[in-house]
């Protein structure tokens, strides 16, 4: 083997190889917060009295750990997020200046509110906890603050679980 082969062979072995481990572990660890297992679709049901679709993994969106969609039969859609601290705090301080309520019980501190046309209406919750944040929304007609707190409320009994 040439010594410019041996270069190679040694560069795409022992720096290259280990680069793309760290990158895949760094990845598989970002995506590892499954939203989706905060919920079952039984606990959406009682606390919402929402029937709806298995929760499906969300595309990645910035600043999220992960996120979780479920549905129901008329399009409403509940949506939770995870989020580390910081971007949460980035979060709730913006829905605090666009005039969004604390909202008392919830993780260290939380803030709810009503959507917009984007969302069809609904409500927005934001909750700071000791694991980062999770965002709960419910889209639509059905999304009362009532119904989302509620949510809200289930999840961080398993959050608040080691």
């Amino acid at each position: 083997m040439s010594r410019c082969a041996a270069i190679s062979h040694f560069v795409s072995k022992f720096v290259i190889a280990p680069i793309v481990v760290i990158m895949f572990s760094m990845q598989a660890h970002a995506q590892g917060a499954d939203a989706c297992a905060l919920l079952s679709r039984t606990q959406i049901a009682k606390a919402t009295g929402l029937h709806v679709t298995k929760g499906k993994q969300g595309p990645p969106m910035a600043g999220a750990i992960g996120n979780c969609w479920w549905e129901t039969s008329d399009g409403t859609k509940i949506v939770v997020t995870l989020a580390d601290t910081s971007h949460m705090q980035v979060t709730m301080q913006s829905q605090t200046q666009s005039g969004a309520a604390a909202i008392d019980g919830l993780g260290t501190s939380a803030v709810g509110t009503a959507g917009n046309s984007e969302t069809d209406g609904g409500y927005n919750l934001s909750v700071l906890d000791k694991q980062g944040g999770v965002a709960v929304s419910i889209t639509g007609k059905a999304g009362t603050g009532e119904r989302t707190v509620a949510l809200a409320k289930v999840i961080e009994t398993h959050r608040a679980t080691p």
